[in-house]
């Protein structure tokens, strides 16, 4: 009599079967778009039951919800990492805007879910988007706020004018990217961006600096090409 292996296959965990149907959701909702991307398309793609999706989340919007929260969480994440160890408030704000644009040109359809999804909800239920793009404003108000208590930027600045400035802009520029396909020069963008901003708001003591510490860049650089 033959002996017949049987090899039991192990079922998903809870948190692997949620990975695999969050990781479906945001295939789905960047390629189709958040009203045509439907519930039986998310479940095929993950090789799930429609049924057995539901044992997980309520609908489409808590699923846009858990794409949305881990989008930002890998970005609040590295903030959280790198931002401390960057000195000059200046320097931390334009890291804030470099950062951001990363985020924009590195995901095209997360990209285009933000941009199209974050207006189609009512005011009175806001989206997760609006809520943690709020709470990226927080981050650069609070630095804007800890600039010019320290005297770096100007007193009579307006952190929420300055904000709204930044997410206008880099509003726009994630549009004109969804529009055109044109590949963003991140470094280029971000100086430039935050060139317009600090030139308005930094103070005479920091753009004093400023020129000292390009003038020092400049010495070193020039002694290392001096031949003698």
């Amino acid at each position: 009599m033959n002996n017949v292996t049987q090899i039991k296959l192990r079922r998903p965990t809870r948190e692997q079967r949620v990975d695999t149907i969050v990781e479906s959701a945001r295939k789905i909702f960047c390629s189709y778009g958040f009203e045509k991307g439907s519930i039986v398309d998310i479940a095929n793609d993950a090789g799930i039951a429609e049924g057995t999706l539901y044992r997980y989340f309520d609908g489409k919007r808590s699923l846009l919800d858990e794409v949305l929260r881990r989008h930002y969480e890998t970005i609040f994440y590295d903030i959280q990492q790198t931002l401390p160890s960057i000195k000059g408030h200046g320097n931390r704000l334009r890291y804030l805007i470099r950062r951001i644009l990363l985020a924009i040109s590195s995901d095209r359809g997360m990209c285009g879910l933000i941009t199209r999804e974050i207006r189609q909800f009512d005011d009175c239920q806001p989206s997760l988007a609006q809520e943690l793009n709020r709470q990226t404003a927080v981050l650069m108000a609070n630095e804007i706020k800890a600039g010019i208590k320290d005297g770096w930027f100007r007193k009579d600045t307006s952190p929420s004018v300055v904000c709204d400035m930044i997410g206008g802009g880099l509003e726009l520029i994630g549009y004109s990217y969804m529009k055109t396909g044109k590949t963003i020069d991140v470094d280029g963008v971000t100086e430039a961006f935050s060139q317009v901003i600090l030139s308005g708001i930094e103070s005479e003591k920091s753009s004093t600096e400023s020129m000292a510490n390009l003038i020092a860049r400049l010495e070193r650089t020039a002694d290392r090409l001096d031949p003698t």
